[in-house]
């Protein structure tokens, strides 16, 4: 059977009463005719014969009792009481002739037609009367009874059974119509109006319907499907959506990547072409050496570019894997602080590893967690100006979530680019990066690192000003200092398979 929501022509008529109703009446009342039929025509038989079988009883009883009566007037030959017998038999409805005849087979009286001796309802018994010593048989009575009286009682006892079974009959119907348009029809034709309305228009309305019964269930069927098909379209939009950011994050990546690295190279380029060239003569040494140091501070950079590239390549293709182990606070917060001293100190910056409360070790990977507040680190002294300050502190909230935090002291970060910064390479627009030398990679990794853990990362503007960039850590991974145990040093040393990205931080270029 095809389908009739994908013809062409097809059409909803939501108010029709010859759909369901009507198919199922045209079943209905043919199957309930036959059936009253078959029961009409087996009642009518077995009372016919209950009719005929009372018929024959009666006419044993009446022609026994006559025969008794007409005895005494046969004998003394009383026509007048014969004839008064007759009249009484006759008037029965039920006899249909009756005759008295004497041992000649003379009708002495009768009424109607003499019936054939042999029939279904006829009878003849001899007259016997009492002489002086026996019996002696004085006439013969024949009764024949008709079956016209029980017939017409039967036909009009049929008759008024069928018009009750039809009323009853009209009456089912119309209950059966009124049922089916209830239960079935309604539910249905609102769930044709919803999709013709979703055909014309492409709006979804849910169908208001509340049974347990199969349509019920058809109908929440129906309106989960138009849900779950709604929230497809959303997750589709939304992906769609996603991928062309994500595509234009890639375009925005690559072109960043390939300024960042023709700078450099340009550097490389000229500088070594003036030196092998000895454009300003031989007497200028202290220009040359000069020259040989830019060179050197943009190859690092292109170095270090590459680097933090490829550190992000392999955290999101999921080429490293955490090694889980407890590890003091206290060790991470010195790791940080011994990799971030030496750029706090070429800048000026004033760099502050607040110490935390002791007893707290955090089940991570030392590794990954150091190159993560390396990161952070160096991302803050990046946008720190010479005279500020950057900020490290360690807390556990009430809740068991423990943080850290680096806050330096630089410029606000617009609301609206907060996002914006944990995409590779798409720095704040309003944040002049290339003034700090900045790659706009270090909090994506971190990003990757912190999500690794369970965690996420946070950033923030703080009320005192400049920014403050958070991991944190869920409550699971805080865990109690153990009072004896192995070195803390060697909690943090990389084991020798672990693939994760370098855990320093460079410094690149000295002051101007």
């Amino acid at each position: 059977m095809s389908n009739p929501l994908s013809h062409p022509d097809w059409t909803v008529h939501p108010v029709r009463l010859t759909s369901i109703s009507a198919r199922y009446l045209t079943r209905f009342v043919p199957i309930i005719l036959v059936i009253f039929t078959i029961l009409i025509s087996i009642y009518g038989t077995i009372a016919y014969r209950e009719a005929i079988s009372s018929l024959e009883a009666k006419l044993e009883t009446l022609i026994s009792r006559q025969s008794l009566l007409l005895g005494e007037a046969l004998a003394e030959g009383r026509n007048d009481r014969i004839g008064l017998l007759v009249a009484q038999t006759i008037a029965d409805r039920d006899v249909a002739t009756i005759a008295v005849l004497d041992n000649s087979g003379a009708a002495l009286n009768k009424y109607g037609e003499l019936p054939d001796a042999d029939g279904p309802l006829t009878r003849s018994i001899a007259i016997n009367h009492m002489g002086e010593n026996s019996y002696k048989r004085v006439g013969t009575l024949v009764i024949s009874m008709s079956n016209e009286p029980a017939v017409e009682r039967l036909t009009y006892t049929l008759f008024c059974i069928a018009l009750l079974g039809i009323a009853l009959l009209v009456a089912a119907s119309i209950a059966a119509h009124l049922v089916l348009r209830s239960t079935v029809s309604q539910p249905l034709d609102r769930m044709l109006t919803a999709i013709r309305i979703q055909r014309e228009s492409g709006a979804r309305i849910p169908i208001d319907w509340d049974s347990a019964d199969q349509i019920g269930q058809v109908v929440s069927a129906y309106n989960a499907l138009q849900l779950r098909q709604t929230k497809t379209e959303s997750d589709l939009t939304r992906l769609r959506i996603k991928a062309e950011r994500a595509h234009q994050s890639k375009s925005d990546f690559v072109g960043r990547v390939i300024d960042e690295l023709r700078t450099p190279l340009n550097s490389i380029v000229g500088f070594s072409e003036i030196v092998s060239s000895q454009r300003f003569g031989p007497d200028t040494i202290h220009r040359y050496l000069s020259y040989a140091g830019n060179i050197n501070q943009a190859a690092r950079h292109l170095l270090y570019l590459i680097e933090n590239v490829l550190d992000l390549t392999r955290l999101e293709g999921g080429e490293v894997e955490p090694n889980f182990a407890p590890v003091k606070v206290e060790m991470l917060l010195r790791r940080a602080e011994s990799t971030a001293s030496l750029m706090s100190r070429n800048k000026g910056v004033r760099l502050t590893v607040n110490s935390p409360t002791p007893g707290y070790a955090l089940n991570v990977d030392a590794e990954l967690i150091g190159t993560l507040l390396g990161k952070l680190m160096e991302n803050a002294l990046h946008h720190t100006p010479d005279d500020g300050k950057v900020e490290l502190t360690f807390a556990v909230s009430p809740g068991g979530t423990a943080s850290f935090t680096v806050h330096d002291t630089g410029k606000t970060i617009p609301e609206a680019e907060i996002e914006r910064l944990l995409i590779p390479l798409a720095v704040s627009r309003e944040l002049d990066e290339r003034r700090y030398h900045g790659t706009g990679l270090s909090l994506p990794i971190s990003k990757i690192l912190a999500e690794m853990h369970g965690g996420a990362l946070e950033v923030t503007n703080p009320p005192g000003g400049g920014s403050a960039v958070s991991l944190l850590l869920p409550p699971s991974r805080v865990t109690e200092t153990p009072e004896t145990g192995p070195s803390t040093d060697a909690y943090i040393q990389p084991s020798a398979d672990h693939r994760a990205p370098r855990a320093y931080v460079q410094y690149l270029h000295g002051p101007s």
